[in-house]
């Protein structure tokens, strides 16, 4: 896993919760969804994009750690405005996604026959 964001954080409940990321560079956090009329909150693992768009946490003052001492922090939201996503901080949140991409085996595509009719 290469490490560009070393945790994330943000404001729950008057307490700030810090998440790092699982060895495929993910987050894991909980995920709230009405089911059949009720509310099942599951633990899902997000990326960073995902986790600076998700509905609840963009309003909860996100903070991204550079550094793994926790020295180096970025406020994704300055001034704690969701409504604006400064390039600096999706762009940190997209190297992040892209260094950890999980690389798939590749699929190969059936040759089309000339033959064949269309």
């Amino acid at each position: 896993m290469k490490k560009v964001i070393y945790a994330i954080s943000f404001l729950h409940k008057d307490e700030r919760v810090v998440v790092k990321p699982t060895s495929v560079g993910k987050f894991r956090v909980p995920v709230s969804e009405v089911v059949d009329g009720y509310l099942k909150t599951r633990m899902r693992s997000l990326t960073a994009m995902q986790i600076i768009e998700h509905d609840i946490i963009k309003n909860c003052d996100p903070t991204f750690y550079l550094s793994e001492s926790g020295s180096e922090r970025l406020r994704v939201f300055p001034g704690g405005d969701p409504t604006y996503l400064p390039a600096q901080s999706e762009g940190i949140a997209i190297k992040h996604d892209v260094a950890n991409k999980i690389e798939l085996p590749k699929v190969k595509k059936p040759k089309k026959r000339l033959d064949a009719p269309f």
